[in-house]
């Protein structure tokens, strides 16, 4: 399923001032922008073919020097997210895509000896998944 690589393409049509890339935050490039898809994806609904309604959680982390950009930047990420008109599709057909609920905006969930800071935000995308074959 491409479902992180459509969200992340998503994030990255806006003008942000660093690109996001998937996976965790590795220090080696400062600020830092990653999508994450969260462990414990939740069936909500199966038909007897296998089609599933599906949730799954994703978080957008940065982390950076500067606490006025990464803020700036996880706002335009949350407020794209939040608009009722947000859609992804998919490009390999693996999901259609029902909803997005942010769960928690932008905050602060670490700060370092060197200055750095981290902010995190959480939230869920709705798909609707179908068995091949």
């Amino acid at each position: 399923m491409d479902l992180k690589e459509r969200v992340r393409e998503s994030i990255n049509s806006l003008d942000l001032p660093v690109k996001c890339l998937l996976g965790y935050l590795n220090g080696k490039h400062s600020p830092e922008l990653r999508l994450q898809m969260l462990p414990g994806s939740t069936v909500i609904d199966e038909d007897y073919a296998g089609n599933k309604t599906e949730t799954y959680a994703m978080e957008v982390i940065m982390a950076g020097p500067d606490e006025g950009l990464i803020n700036e930047t996880l706002g335009k990420i949350a407020e794209l997210l939040a608009d009722h008109d947000y859609i992804v599709t998919s490009k390999d057909d693996s999901f259609d895509f029902s909803g997005v609920e942010v769960a928690s905006f932008p905050h602060p969930i670490l700060a370092d000896a060197q200055g750095d800071v981290t902010y995190v935000f959480d939230f869920k995308v709705t798909v609707d998944t179908y068995k091949k074959g």
